[in-house]
This record gives C-alpha cells, sequence and structure tokens, in this order.
C-alpha cells in the first residue's frame, strides 16, 4: 500500500491544477485583451501590427489549455509540460515583440509548474523560461524591438538579460525549496494516514470476523468478498463500465467497506443466525434485518471516525446487498440503478462466495453450480453487465477458491 496514498495525491492535485492553469492562462488572456482594446484607444502606444499579431497568437496559447482540458481530460500527466511550454510561447512573444520592461511576466512559465508541486517540472520551466528570457531579448534586439533602449549588445547583456535572469533563478530557487517542502510533509501525511488505514483495517477485519464466527463461519467470507469486489470493480474500471464512478479511490474502499457487508449479524439471536434448520418465515423476518440494522450501526458507529467517502461507502454496502435488480430484494425492495453501485457490485460477491461455502444448514455447492447460479440471476438479482463481467473472471476466481 506504501506510497498508493501520495501518488493519489499528486495524481489528484496534478488534475486541479490543469484546471487552474487553465483558468489562469483565461485571466490572462482577459488582461492581455484589456490592454489591446487600452492600445488600439490610443492610451497604450504600441505600434498596432505587431500587437495584433502578438494578441492572436497569445490568444490561441492562452485559451488552448481550456479547450485540451476538454477534449483530452485533466487526468493526462503530459498536459502540466504543455501548458508550462504554452506559458513559455507568451512570455517569448512578450518579449520579441511587445516589451522587456514586464519584469513579473518573466516569472510567468515558473508561477504555472508551482501549481503542481513538482521539482522535475520546475526545472524544466526554469529551464525554458531562461532560454526563453534570453532567446526573445536577443530577437527583439536583432529585430530592433521592442524597447529600442539597449543600443548595443554588450548594455543588453549587462542590464536587460543578466539582471533578469538573476532574478528568474532566485525565483525559481525558492520555488524548488517550497515544493520540496511541500513533498516532504505530504509524504509523511501520507505515510501517516497509510498506517492509520491499516490499523482500521486490521480492526474492522477482526471486529467482522468475530461477527461472522457466530454462524460458525472461519472469516474467510469477509475476506473472500473483499478480494471478489475489488477484483470485479477493477475489471468494470478496465472496461470502462461505470467509468464516471468507479474510479482507483472507489475501488479501495470499496475493498476496505466489503468486511462490514454483514455487520448487522451481530443483532441477529443465536437461534435464528445459528439454527441449521429452514427458518420459518417469522425467523427469515428477523434474518433479513440484519441489511437495515448494519446500516444503522455503520450510522452510529463511523460517525466521527471515518470520511465520508467511506461512511457512505459503508453504509450502502451493508443496508443494499441484499436488493434485487428486478426489485425483489430487501430491505427496500429498490431496483435497477436505483441500488447503489458499491451494493450491486458487493451482491455478486456475496452470493457467490455465500454459496460455495458450507454453513450450519446447508453443504457447500460446487463451484460450476456457484458460476450457474450467478448466470441464472443476470438481470433479476443481479446488475447484468456486474455479473457477465464477474463470470468474465471465472479463471481467476477458481484461483483464489482453490488458495
Amino acid at each position: 500500500m506504501s506510497g498508493k496514498t501520495y501518488s493519489r495525491i499528486i495524481q489528484k492535485n496534478e488534475q486541479d491544477a490543469n484546471r487552474t492553469a487553465a483558468n489562469v492562462m483565461t485571466i490572462s488572456f482577459v488582461i492581455f485583451t484589456f490592454i489591446y482594446i487600452l492600445n488600439l484607444t490610443g492610451i497604450f502606444i504600441i505600434d498596432a501590427v505587431p500587437m495584433a499579431i502578438a494578441y492572436c497568437i497569445s490568444g490561441v496559447l492562452l485559451m488552448l489549455p481550456r479547450l485540451l482540458n476538454k477534449v483530452i481530460g485533466t487526468a493526462s500527466r503530459k498536459l502540466k509540460y504543455i501548458y508550462v511550454s504554452f506559458a513559455a510561447l507568451f512570455l517569448l512573444m512578450i518579449i520579441s515583440v511587445l516589451t522587456y520592461h514586464v519584469v513579473v511576466i518573466y516569472a510567468y512559465p515558473i508561477a504555472i509548474a508551482g501549481l503542481y508541486f513538482s521539482k522535475r517540472l520546475t526545472r524544466f520551466s526554469t529551464v525554458l523560461t531562461v532560454l526563453v528570457t534570453v532567446g526573445g531579448q536577443l530577437i527583439g534586439f536583432f529585430l530592433d524591438r521592442p524597447d529600442n533602449n539597449f543600443k548595443t549588445m554588450d548594455n543588453l547583456l549587462l542590464y536587460g538579460i543578466f539582471p533578469r535572469l538573476l532574478t528568474l533563478l532566485s525565483f525559481a530557487a525558492i520555488l524548488e525549496l517550497m515544493t520540496t517542502r511541500t513533498s516532504r510533509l505530504l509524504k509523511e501525511d501520507a505515510e501517516n494516514y497509510e498506517q492509520q488505514v491499516l490499523y482500521s483495517q486490521d480492526m474492522i477485519y477482526g471486529f467482522a470476523t468475530l461477527v461472522e464466527n457466530r454462524d460458525e463461519n472461519t472469516g474467510g467470507h469477509i475476506k473472500r468478498t473483499s478480494i471478489y469486489s475489488r477484483l470485479l470493480a477493477s475489471k468494470l474500471k478496465e472496461k470502462g463500465i461505470y467509468s464516471d464512478i468507479i474510479t482507483d479511490e472507489f475501488i479501495e474502499c470499496l475493498a476496505m467497506v466489503a468486511p462490514l457487508h454483514d455487520i448487522g449479524k451481530i443483532s441477529i439471536p443465536d437461534s435464528v443466525l445459528c439454527k441449521p434448520g429452514k427458518l420459518t418465515d417469522e425467523e427469515f423476518d428477523i434474518m433479513k434485518s440484519h441489511s437495515a440494522k448494519g446500516g444503522e450501526i455503520i450510522k452510529s458507529t463511523f460517525s466521527h471516525v471515518a470520511d465520508n467517502d467511506y461512511r457512505t461507502m459503508a453504509y450502502e454496502v451493508a443496508r443494499y446487498h441484499h436488493e434485487k435488480w428486478n426489485g425483489r430484494g430487501y430491505p427496500e425492495g429498490i431496483s435497477g440503478e436505483d441500488i447503489p453501485l458499491a451494493a450491486r457490485i458487493m451482491t455478486v460477491a456475496d452470493v457467490f462466495d455465500a454459496v460455495s461455502e458450507k454453513r450450519c444448514y446447508r453443504d457447500a455447492m460446487p463451484l460450476e453450480k456457484c458460476f450457474q447460479i450467478i448466470s441464472e440471476g443476470i438481470g433479476r438479482d443481479f446488475d447484468p453487465v456486474i455479473a457477465e463481467t464477474f463470470l468474465e473472471l471465472r479463471e481467476e476466481i477458481t484461483q483464489i477458491r482453490e488458495k
């Protein structure tokens, strides 16, 4: 598990930073538009043609990130390098065509890189910005633009390029120190979080095993259903099914809460839970109450000790894992996609493992029969795409059973 939390934090930050970078660059274009209008009205005195060229090219560079976020999606790891490069090209346009003297603009690409807390990106942006700063001023010098203040190359190097490079490198050094410090703190927090998660998971397994042992189950059921749920959710993600819901975080969370799906059995009397024969209608009603009571236990127990996503999914799995696709399950009789996705995945894993294990009231069924039960329940008991995907995992599940 080590490092996964930190990687998820970095990935999530990159997605958010891609959106933020696009917003910052859009705002920059709005400001540039305001400057362009002021130039048209004569308040500024930049030559009209170079200004128009710079405005048009900069508009493309500054607005493309918003389009790329929509077309490619913010999850792409390459976007940060693209956006820093766009910022550098924007800087090149300003330096070589319009002015040397807006000093703050020289830090623009490095500031964009700072959104990502990446040392590699900070160094990339620093090198790129230095090249653009030097190159842009040299281009402007030989084109006799934009600020004809430096009459000789010596003056340009001494009073133009050199002081700006010092400013840039100082800014980049400060940003790298901040990035290093932030990354170290994030890693420490992530490691502490992962350790707490492991402790919590051990406690959950222990508690759930105690509940399972009441009906003479060894605790293997909760471990296997957790493995099946993770395997099934991962396969659904791989196939792009329910892609708007199933993320890596969803899968991890489901695997963690799966052991709690039968937590409500703690409230069922031994005379019902451990009865070796067939239950009466009254006893079966008592047994069925474990799902609703499980949801209540999750609500009361985890109200202050878990984050909202974990708490919600644990509740959904405990309360709704006996609902059926056709609406004939319990405790609420909801159907189809009204049943939370985590519970629909849990239902398949739970039923398969339940029928494949020996219980106090019946023997274990052969695996062939267990897979047949899942197949026969497609569209009736189970979400069709989830059950069909489970059957595609037959070989892997059989190997898990054999181990």
